[in-house]
């Protein structure tokens, strides 16, 4: 079953972008929309690799096959019989462009140049590597590192009175979850993000802005009941990295993870708060 997610084939280090207002570079936007699909080297190794028919394509290893306006007309347009959508009502074009540049310079012909045994200085860094560089053994096949998003966490706001949720609202249609059986589906598929404790630390959650959300805040015991949890998992949250799990799972599965999630971090966590 494809699965439609909001991906983009781009990663930027050194490209800088204006968005919302501000400068912002290209490695975050990536982050925030594209590597849930593409992985966070843009070789295709993501969470929803599986889920996703076809696969996420591997740009590390595109070769010449991808020019610089293909690449910049799939981001913007999409690609029909994929997960991947256009990003031209989204981005802006300076965004866009920054995009693409990236891609085809700094994933598509870095990947070949690491393939090949030489890899140069990538753009807009201080050349340090003078050129083309002889890589180690250890070093052909990787792919180049992932560099550390600056932008700062969010304050983890009060909750008012009127944020606060019914804690025994049933989950919707009559189900009822099962926390043993979701366990399993979080720990493969939720904890690389929102961590195997629930606390937003998971393997991910360093390269994602928004950043995962932390099941042990005040916020999350306070507002996030059966209803709201299993909301989230079956919609999805624009403007994050949380995908839409109704496109693979069932019903009853989503009701199994939220209650997973309810019981465990939840409701640990109020009783954790009150025993303090």
């Amino acid at each position: 079953m494809q699965v439609v997610r909001l991906c983009a084939i781009g990663l930027g280090v050194a490209s800088s972008v204006a968005a919302y207002g501000e400068t912002i570079k290209a490695d975050v936007l990536y982050h925030e929309y594209c590597s849930v699909c593409h992985g966070d080297r843009g070789d295709g190794n993501s969470r929803a690799m599986k889920s996703l028919n076809p696969p996420p394509r591997d740009l590390s290893k595109a070769g010449s096959s991808l020019p610089r306006d293909y690449i910049l007309q799939v981001i913007s347009n999409g690609k029909p019989g994929t997960a991947m959508v256009g990003f031209k009502t989204r981005l802006n074009a300076e965004q866009l462009g920054a995009l693409a540049d990236y891609v085809h310079n700094d994933i598509v012909h870095r990947g070949a140049d690491i393939a090949a045994g030489t890899v140069s200085a990538p753009s807009g860094s201080s050349g340090t590597l003078g050129g083309a560089h002889k890589l180690s053994s250890a070093e052909v096949g990787s792919s180049a590192p992932v560099p550390p998003i600056a932008a700062p966490l969010p304050a983890d706001k009060p909750v008012s009175p009127d944020e606060r949720a019914d804690m025994k609202a049933p989950f919707p249609s009559g189900l009822k979850g099962e926390a043993a059986k979701g366990k399993e589906f979080y720990t493969k598929n939720c904890a690389e993000c929102h961590g195997v404790n629930g606390d937003g630390q998971g393997p991910r959650a360093y390269f994602i802005r928004p950043v995962p959300r932390n099941f042990l805040q005040e916020r999350s015991r306070l507002t996030l009941n059966r209803p709201a949890i299993y909301a989230a998992v079956f919609f999805g949250r624009t403007g994050t990295e949380m995908p839409a799990w109704s496109k693979v799972l069932s019903e009853q599965e989503i009701a199994n993870v939220s209650e997973y999630v309810f019981e465990t971090f939840i409701r640990s966590g109020e009783k954790a708060a009150k025993a303090k």
